[in-house]
Formats: structure tokens, C-alpha cells, sequence
């Protein structure tokens, strides 16, 4: 009975990944997800959570950039704002994000992006929902579960530190959002010339995964956030 038990397992395993790697063939994802810039958020802020985080980084010496939506929003379904700021030494782009998606699933998540002098990106965040998984490896990220924007820019450096890896160098002022643009076209071309992706249009705006890269992806990042979930996001640190 216990190999029939076992066997009924893997079986159940097997489909929960192939309808995972289904999910990630058929969605079509945005390479760029913001709009413009605006002087205030397009939507409240409920929780309090974007409130919050922008004062602290506001407090800590980080530049507001701009409000931008996310591209798509204004239906019931999808209502997402995006702060994006600056760090004191020019070095980092914070974006914290807040928001609900299909009308009750909340988005509470902040992203600090970093590039870096081997030319890829190092990313730190603290919601499991703002894991984004990169097997290219253009992109390094970790999960850094923090309540204050104090603490996890504390965790990003000591982090980057740990990796031994610099920053490229300053964002230019005034052409930070558009250069934050032009770090995150790079990584998905380094996704598309690693065979993970294929564009969906002439211009490059969306695309879909392959299937081996879905397969990859879809298993790799549930696995990836299981034992993070498991460890409080110490196991894997960087992936």
C-alpha cells in the first residue's frame, strides 16, 4: 500500500507542475508594467502600507521619482499604484508597490533593483509575491521579509556585500525611470537569448515563456518558495 501511496503522490506532484507550467505558457507578461509618472497615486492606499514606506525612505534621504500606475489598471479588477524613488547615493531604484488585483487580492510589495558593475541586476524584496525567478541568472534576487523600508535596504546592502557584488555606478538624474527601462529590456532580452522566452509582438512590450522555460520557471519558483516559506526566507537565500 505505501508504493501505491507513493506513486499516487507523484502523480498528484506531476500534475500540480504541468498545470503550473500551462499557467506560465499562456500568460502574456509586460516587460515594462508602469505608466507614466505622476505627481500623486492614481488609487488609495487602504492599508497604509505605500504611505508608510515612502515616508520612511522619504526620511532616509531616498528621492521620489513619481507615482506611476500600473499599466492596465483603472478597471475594478486591477488597481495597482507604484512609488518610485531614488536612493541617497544614486545607485538604487526602490519601488514599492501597493494596490489589489482582480478586486480582492491585495499587492503590498517593494522591489530595491541595483545594477551591477558585472552588467546584471540584484534585487531585493519583502513579499514572496514580488519574487520575480530568473534562471538566465540576469537577474539575482532574495526574499528579505522586513516591516519597515528602513530594514530592508539595511538587508539589500548587507546582502550585495555578502554576494560581493558592487553597483554599476549612479543612475543619471532625471533620466532614472527611463533607465530603469532600459535595465529591464536588457534582462529580458538575456531571458530570450537563453530560450525562456519568445516576445509576443514586433516592439518587444510582451511576451510569453517557452515551454521548457515555463516548465523551468513554473517548477524552480514553487519549489524555491516552498522552502522559503518553510525557512522564513533564509533557504534559498539568492535565487
Amino acid at each position: 500500500m505505501s508504493a501505491i501511496y507513493a506513486l499516487g503522490l507523484l502523480g498528484i506532484v506531476a500534475v500540480l507542475f504541468l498545470l503550473l507550467t500551462i499557467v506560465f505558457r499562456a500568460e502574456k507578461r509586460a516587460v515594462w508594467p508602469f505608466g507614466e509618472l505622476e505627481a500623486t497615486p492614481a488609487f488609495g492606499d487602504p492599508s497604509g502600507y505605500a504611505t508608510r514606506w515612502v515616508n520612511e525612505a522619504t526620511q532616509a534621504g531616498w528621492r521620489m521619482l513619481g507615482w506611476a500606475r500600473h499599466l492596465g489598471s483603472g478597471t475594478a479588477a486591477f488597481r495597482v499604484n507604484y512609488a518610485i524613488m531614488v536612493s541617497p547615493q544614486h545607485d538604487t531604484i526602490a519601488v514599492i508597490g501597493t494596490g489589489t488585483v482582480f478586486e480582492r487580492i491585495p499587492l503590498r510589495a517593494t522591489w530595491l533593483w541595483t545594477p551591477t558593475a558585472e552588467g546584471r541586476t540584484v534585487y531585493s524584496t519583502d513579499n514572496q509575491s514580488g519574487v520575480q525567478i530568473d534562471l538566465s541568472r540576469d537577474w539575482k534576487g532574495q526574499l528579505a521579509p522586513a516591516p519597515a523600508f528602513g530594514l530592508l535596504a539595511a538587508q539589500h546592502q548587507a546582502w550585495m556585500r555578502g554576494l560581493g557584488v558592487m553597483p554599476a555606478g549612479q543612475f543619471t538624474p532625471g533620466h532614472e525611470f527611463a533607465e530603469l527601462l532600459a535595465m529591464r529590456q536588457e534582462h529580458f532580452r538575456a531571458m530570450e537569448r537563453a530560450g525562456l522566452i519568445r516576445y509576443a509582438d514586433a516592439l518587444a512590450t510582451h511576451f510569453h515563456f517557452t515551454f521548457w522555460g515555463a516548465a523551468r520557471t513554473a517548477t524552480w519558483s514553487y519549489l524555491v518558495g516552498m522552502l522559503r516559506a518553510l525557512t522564513g526566507g533564509r533557504i534559498p537565500r539568492t535565487a
